[in-house]
């Protein structure tokens, strides 16, 4: 009888399960946009454009954001810096639509939890000089991957449909 108490007891308290505070989110590096989605959210009807090649064109979005073309379009981040659009290489170099010095754009990941990667905000301004404010929700950090989704807009104001992008990354540098 001890024994089967014993090894009851030893079963009970070795099945634990470990919770670490906030999750751990690894984003730095060069990622290329290999998908898009697009998601009209709308009640009665909802539709999912997705998008493997050519380019995206929707003026809603703000700069850079309205014209992405898949596999030529990348972000980088650093410690808490972003860097992004179409970039070319000069002297070695790659040169970015934006995020270069000394309009550096600094990025905040917030509201993490143990099963939530958290958010990714960033705010910068865009090719026609307007402040612009992006919020990502951060659905998946792997390890060569990385899935955005935006939080959204509405094209009119909060009437119609509202959007949401999502864009899948692939890692293709440090």
């Amino acid at each position: 009888m001890k024994k089967i108490a014993l090894i009851l007891l030893l079963f009970l308290t070795s099945c634990q399960y470990y919770v670490t505070e906030i999750k751990d989110v690894t984003l730095s590096g060069k990622y290329v946009v290999s998908r898009l989605d697009i998601t009209s959210v709308d009640q009665s009807n909802p539709r999912l454009e997705k998008y493997n090649n050519g380019t995206y064109i929707n003026n809603n979005f703000g700069n850079p954001f309205n014209e992405i073309t898949i596999n030529n379009f990348y972000i980088h981040f650093d410690y808490s810096t972003i860097r992004m659009g179409e970039i070319r290489v000069q002297d070695g170099r790659d040169i970015w639509e934006y995020g270069m010095s000394p309009k550096e754009i600094f990025y905040r990941i917030s509201r993490t939890t143990p099963f939530h990667s958290g958010y990714l905000e960033f705010d910068y301004i865009s090719k026609d000089g307007s402040r612009r404010s992006m919020k990502f929700i951060i659905e998946d950090d792997g390890l060569e991957t990385l899935q955005l989704k935006s939080t959204g807009i509405w094209p009119n104001n909060q009437f119609g449909e509202k959007q949401v992008m999502t864009l899948y990354l692939t890692r293709v540098g440090p």
